[in-house]
């Protein structure tokens, strides 16, 4: 048999794990070949070298892992290879002479086990430990395995013997490191693989870290545990109707946190739950037994009704909540308080609710009851704010008496400006308790915004009082702004909200105070932003008004030209400034004489002098002010009369 093997000038993958010799025999028959090897047993990871004794050997190449193929994976001109684990195979050189024949030469190798043998150990109290072996593919490698406990003796482990191994230490004074090793025996070119250390404490597991976090009733009856569990300690999963006899629901041995549920139980019957678990000593503890809570509801008059069991053991208990709908709506302290009536709900709308027992170390939760209610009437509005968002869009925001998931509602939203009486409906929302208006001018405008609803019996609730945007002036260094409630039932006060152009922040408490004067100085900011804030108490509505720029020192500005030609443009010379304290102007012809004077900045030259139009043509002018941080400035320069 003749095989022509095409080009070996490539890597190939090396396959594993090997199969027999015997089974593999294929290219090994071609003779002629030959190889010396450093080494052909040996523990893993094995460094093995490759020499060809060959002569005249145009090709020569190696498959490490030969599995008997007429197509084996060669890598030309391999010198060496390192085996990484157990395995047993043959190693397969191929190649091509000068003259054009082929060769091949076999030789079988063997790599033993060596990495390390897992355990686990409990201190049994005083100086008894119990260790457990893994009997895992590692620990079938070895032929022994040695214990040295780490007070000067030694327990050789025996192929068939107990996996379970007991030793008792003289002193718990210091804690000793065991070290085991797995062994070769019969002389083979392994003798030993590597070795574990393992640090003994004398403790007994702590039995008491598996604990149950939260218990919780389903609707379908199934109880929902959630516990912390410790690997490899075995745990039972146990229930009781009456707290004497526990039915195991289920057994596990994994650590960590994890759930488990207990099917096909009647989730108007109360249960008691707990684990009992058993260590490597064959010790065993239960917890404390944790009851589930069942909660009952009828709903009557516009109101629901919640009724549920005491939790039977106060040394456990902490509070109540009492969920509707996923929230909290009511907290209860005393373990007697095992009732209430929910008036917070409107009719037409559907509420789930649930109990949940606090407990000093878990949680014990009800299984849901919905309630639809059918009667009562609806209920004004529990709140509401406006509140500027930006220069054109104001945010109304409504608090509507059961609102949550499951209820419907229709929300209208009416407008008017400030101190105008009719009001425009802008919007309905279904659903919806949150609008912007972005048809609004807040730099300009206060707006005024009504609210009325319907819930889903269709009872209608009239519309609420007026709650109207803050406006923001400014008049030199005062601020002021409107008065209006821009929340639903009264706030706390405003808040001046001053923010500097380096960075600067300050909130600047002015109780009901609608003006607020500015103070400066010459090392506060050159320019300000100022903002009102009002707020309830609670924090559960906020309004915003519009934004004021403020420049410290803004300066005067006088035109260069002016032309009071009666054409109603540009017909009267003035000065433009804001935020000053005092102003006075004096303007004078070429000869220096007074044509005009005004101490008010809203006055200005109609560009007459004693009664008769002046000449065209520059005049001087002369300014002295008083700016808004008490800085007196001077400033002179000359402009155009025209016609």
């Amino acid at each position: 048999m003749r095989i022509t093997l095409l080009s070996f000038s490539f890597f190939l993958v090396i396959i594993f794990p090997f199969i027999s010799h015997a089974q593999t025999q294929g290219l090994c028959s071609i003779g002629g070949g030959g190889f010396d090897i450093n080494v052909t047993e040996g523990c893993a990871p094995l460094y093995v070298e490759f020499k060809s004794t060959v002569p005249n050997a145009s090709f020569v190449g190696y498959d490490v892992a030969y599995n008997g193929s007429l197509t084996p994976n060669v890598v030309r001109n391999r010198a060496n290879y390192t085996y990484p684990v157990a395995a047993t195979g043959t190693i397969l050189q191929y190649g091509v002479t000068t003259g054009g024949a082929e060769f091949s030469y076999c030789k079988n190798i063997k790599i033993y086990e060596s990495r390390t043998i897992t355990s686990q150990y409990a201190s049994c109290g005083g100086g008894k430990v119990v260790l457990i072996l893994t009997d895992d593919v590692i620990m079938k490698a070895y032929d022994e395995v040695e214990i040295k406990w780490g007070d000067g003796e030694t327990t050789m482990w025996q192929k068939g013997n107990d996996l379970t191994l007991e030793h008792n230490f003289a002193s718990v004074a210091t804690n000793p490191t065991v070290m085991i090793t797995g062994i070769y025996t019969g002389g083979k070119a392994c003798s030993k693989g590597s070795t574990v250390s393992v640090p003994i404490k004398f403790e007994r597991p702590q039995l008491n870290e598996i604990q149950m976090s939260a218990v919780e009733m389903r609707g379908d009856g199934t109880i929902r545990l959630t516990y912390k569990g410790v690997a490899g300690i075995p745990t039972n999963i146990q229930y009781s109707t009456d707290g004497t006899s526990y039915v195991t629901s289920g057994r596990r041995s994994s650590g960590g946190t994890q759930p488990y549920d207990i099917k096909g139980l009647n989730k108007d019957q109360s249960y008691k739950v707990r684990l009992s678990s058993e260590d490597l000593c064959a010790g065993s503890t239960e917890t404390p037994a944790i009851s589930t809570v069942t909660l009952s509801g009828t709903t009557a008059d516009g109101a629901n009704s919640l009724k549920w069991n005491q939790y039977p053991d106060a040394s456990q208990f902490d509070g109540y909540d009492l969920l509707r709908d996923g929230t909290v709506i009511k907290s209860f302290t005393a373990i007697g308080e095992t009732s209430y009536t929910d008036q917070d709900v409107e009719c037409g709308t559907f509420a789930e609710y649930q109990v949940v027992a606090k407990l000093k170390t878990a949680t014990s939760t009800s299984a849901p009851v919905g309630l639809k209610v059918e009667t009562g009437s609806a209920k004004p509005l529990a709140g509401g704010s406006v509140s500027v968002l930006d220069a054109s869009s104001v945010v109304i925001k409504a608090d509507v008496p059961g609102a949550g998931p499951n209820t419907s509602f229709e929300l209208s939203i009416e407008r008017a400006e400030a101190g105008s009486p009719l009001f425009k409906k802008i919007i309905t929302l279904y659903n919806e308790s949150e609008y912007i208006d972005n048809a609004a001018k807040t730099n300009e405008l206060s707006y005024c915004y009504r609210m009325s609803y319907e819930n889903s019996c269709g009872q209608k609730v009239p519309a609420s009082e007026s709650v109207c945007t803050i406006l923001l002036n400014k008049k030199l260094s005062t601020l002021s702004w409107t008065g209006d409630s821009p929340i639903l039932g009264g706030f706390e006060g405003y808040t001046v909200v001053q923010t500097g152009s380096a960075g600067s922040s300050e909130d600047i408490p002015v109780q009901k105070n609608t003006s607020y004067t500015v103070k400066l100085n010459s090392q506060s900011d050159l320019e300000y932003n100022f903002q009102v804030r009002a707020a309830t108490q609670n924090g559960d509505f906020e309004s915003l008004s519009n934004i004021i720029n403020y420049r410290r020192s803004a300066g005067v500005f006088i035109p260069d030209a002016f032309t009071p030609n009666g054409d109603g443009y540009n017909d009267v010379l003035e000065a433009k400034s804001e935020q000053l304290q005092s102003f006075d102007l004096s303007v004078m012809n070429r000869w220096g004489v007074v044509v005009f004077h005004s101490d008010d900045i809203a006055k200005g030259w109609d560009g007459t002098f004693e009664g008769t139009n002046a000449p065209v043509g520059y005049y001087y002018y002369k300014l002295t002010f008083v700016d808004d941080i008490n800085q007196t400035v001077e400033k002179s320069g000359t402009f155009m009369l025209l016609r």
